[in-house]
């Protein structure tokens, strides 16, 4: 279980999905070049349901704030 500093999950607070699976989502967006409907696939597959117009909101919103988070100094 991955346990998450109160300072990240502030950055999630009042989705829909827990920040974890926000943050699973986002890093195979970035890392593997997948498509909205791919990381649909792969979130359906473990028990997740959501439609792709959803994925790509959480994934425009959150790959925001963790790229800002990652390139700060």
């Amino acid at each position: 279980m991955l346990i998450l500093a109160p300072s990240v999950c502030g950055l999630f607070k009042w989705r829909q999905f827990e920040p974890e699976v926000i943050l699973l989502a986002v890093g195979w967006y970035l890392r593997f070049s997948l498509s909205y409907r791919d990381v649909e696939e792969l979130l359906a597959e473990r028990g997740l349901h959501a439609d792709h117009v959803t994925v790509w909101r959480v994934l425009v919103q959150s790959s925001k704030k963790v790229g800002a988070r990652t390139q700060a100094p």
